[in-house]
């Protein structure tokens, strides 16, 4: 009896062990053999972006109108090549012409009680303004007023500060719109941004709401306004100041004038020449019932392609992107029976350009306790793998329903993980995460041909959120690299122009479904790919260990290339894959190493949850 107790107790200890890193056997081999005389793909550097926030980015400085100087250095080794504004749900609550605002006829003192605006806004339900130049700091200077009458803002109090003629005023939230909204930073600090970082603009226009007759955010509004609204937006961004095409009056009796009018508006701002901004996606996750707008496939479907007829009639070179669904056949909360994404693309496919997808494995779950589990931690390692057949299926109906000669992209707008019921960004931005994210965005550029994937932004460069990869906290001005800015720096500064043939053998380990990431047998421990870099002949081999627990020795060999003996090692790990930097910012961070003894074939040892970059040069 005691026997049999003793050993049902042995036996539950070792399946509770095994539960966070699934064991495999160390008999099986690890092998990674690297072909670097077969090019496989291209690096698109466009899957190297990043989201922005329009409000609470912290990273924009209004008194300099530019980078703030101390996020600037942070910024430079992850320069993002593509950036997604306004950002997420809150761009079906984005107005982007409160974003532009109104100039000052004369100055503005902590005495004045109005203030002269060189225009006539429509500012109804708005009792707070922000005045946006050298003199408001970096976030603008707020005031209130009473009401507007005119171009007057009548009763204004609470202007700290002189600020001179000329300076921007611009509203802060509506009634319908969240008490934090702020508009400091709009679409032109937007543009000037990508053009310092030689990126591109992608922008998310609001699908869901518009003003009312009494100047309130609602959902109830004509999609004639929402549609004009999106257009008049590419007029501003893309128009020419000459162009006299008007855009109409809409269902509410609002005159959105011409596209030379929104030109000529950027070009009052400094800027006379179209910015030639190519990427346009219309709405975010409009199929979740939690997402303002939520609505049916077929009705998505119908509004989208109103959007992108008045969108390419302003400029016919945009790309338009529509809503996409992460599960390949799923439905939408407002969909009996439609499936989403065969909807969709059915129904718009003479007109949308991309699809848009954010894979968050896993994603969801109300018990706060799962995000500090081993399931989920075995589902984050599981997730990417996930994510990959879930975009190879998601392909798959895009082809089956695109007409002949049509080419629709896939565009990854958001990507991470999702523990939803928590705000706390140790369970947003640990190392799992950071694994998670570097494991996606290495499978992303090796398939990115195979798949049709045109452009991806991470989820989120810089704020005060705590999914943000530089965190920013607004009452110290203190920043945090957090581990997935880590791994997102080694990923880009290692890179080569090629990826060459990998081919990796690799024990596997079990997942049971947690959420969106499904129950799996036998997902690979090892992945792997490589980058080839021609003068001087470099090639940087980037490994992800996906085991919670277990270092994997491996067999690394090359074929068409030889190694200097010494190559440089940088490893991304810590003790436990729930390791943050919320506490110490260098609890998690890149530890460099040498490696002596590298050859045509030799052993490495990954570590467990670990990301590493081994670098490499050719003998001469």
């Amino acid at each position: 009896m005691f026997d049999h107790v003793r050993g049902w107790l042995m036996l539950l200890i070792s399946a509770i062990l095994a539960w966070g890193s699934p064991a495999f056997s160390q008999a099986e081999e690890a092998k990674i053999v690297v072909n670097a005389a077969v090019t496989v793909n291209a690096v698109n550097p466009l899957l190297l972006g990043q989201n922005l926030l329009f409000a609470g980015n912290g990273m924009w400085n209004s008194g300099i109108n530019g980078i703030d100087p101390a996020a600037s250095p942070l910024i430079k080794p992850i320069t993002p090549t593509i950036v997604r504004f306004p950002g997420g749900s809150t761009s079906d609550l984005y107005l982007w012409e409160d974003g532009i605002g109104f100039h000052t006829t004369e100055p503005v003192t902590s005495s004045s009680t109005s203030i002269t605006l060189n225009g006539v806004p429509d500012w109804q339900t708005v009792k707070q303004a922000r005045l946006v130049g050298a003199h408001g700091g970096q976030l603008g200077s707020l005031f209130n007023f009473l009401r507007q009458d005119g171009n007057q803002l009548v009763g204004v109090f609470g202007v700290q500060g002189l600020h001179p003629a000329g300076t921007t005023v611009r509203p802060e939230a509506r009634t319908g719109q969240s008490d934090w909204f702020s508009n400091n930073y709009g679409t032109i600090e937007h543009l000037k941004l990508v053009q310092s970082l030689k990126a591109k603009p992608l922008f998310t226009v609001n699908y869901s709401t518009g003003l009312d007759f009494s100047g309130k955010l609602s959902t109830r509004v004509s999609v004639d306004q929402k549609v004009k609204r999106a257009a008049a937006w590419v007029a501003f961004v893309n128009g020419r100041a000459d162009d006299p095409r008007p855009l109409g009056v809409d269902g509410e009796g609002h005159d959105w004038q011409t596209v030379g009018f929104w030109a000529q508006k950027r070009a009052a701002l400094g800027y006379p020449q179209p910015f030639g901004a190519i990427y346009w996606e219309v709405g975010n996750e409009v199929y979740d019932k939690n997402e303002t707008g939520v609505t049916s496939a077929h009705q998505y479907a119908r509004d989208f392609v109103a959007f992108a007829k008045a969108m390419k009639g302003v400029d016919p070179q945009i790309k338009v992107g529509a809503v996409g669904l992460t599960v390949p056949q799923g439905r939408g909360d407002a969909d009996a029976t439609d499936s989403w994404n065969l909807t969709v693309i059915k129904n718009t496919k003479d007109y949308v350009d991309f699809l848009v997808i954010h894979p968050y494995y896993p994603a969801g779950g109300k018990d706060r306790t799962l995000y500090q589990s081993d399931p989920w931690f075995t589902a984050v390692m599981a997730g990417a793998d996930q994510a990959m057949l879930d975009l190879q299926e998601i392909r798959k109906v895009i082809t089956a329903n695109t007409s002949p000669g049509k080419s629709i992209g896939l565009a990854i707008t958001e990507y991470g993980i999702w523990p939803a019921a928590s705000n706390d960004p140790r369970d947003y931005a640990n190392l799992a995460r950071a694994v998670y994210d570097a494991d996606l965005l290495l499978s992303l550029l090796q398939r990115s041909s195979e798949l049709g994937i045109i452009l991806a932004t991470a989820w989120n460069l810089h704020g005060s959120n705590p999914t943000a990869a530089i965190g920013f906290n607004w009452q110290t001005g203190t920043r945090t690299l957090r581990p997935h800015y880590h791994a997102l720096d080694l990923i880009m500064n290692h890179l080569g122009p090629a990826m060459v043939e990998t081919r990796v053998s690799s024990p596997t380990f079990a997942v049971t479904q947690v959420n969106n990431v499904k129950s799996r047998s036998a997902v690979p421990l090892l992945h792997a790919v490589a980058f080839s870099s021609p003068e001087p002949r470099r090639l940087s081999l980037m490994v992800i260990n996906r085991s919670l627990s277990d270092a994997i020795p491996t067999t690394i060999q090359f074929q068409g290339f030889t190694p200097q003996a010494g190559a440089q090692v940088w490893t991304l790990s810590g003790n436990s894959a729930k390791d943050h930097n919320e506490d110490l910012s260098t609890t998690v961070a890149p530890r460099p190493s040498h490696l002596t003894g590298a050859g045509v074939s030799f052993t490495y040892t990954f570590g467990a949850h670990s990301l590493t970059v081994l670098e490499f040069q050719a003998q001469r």
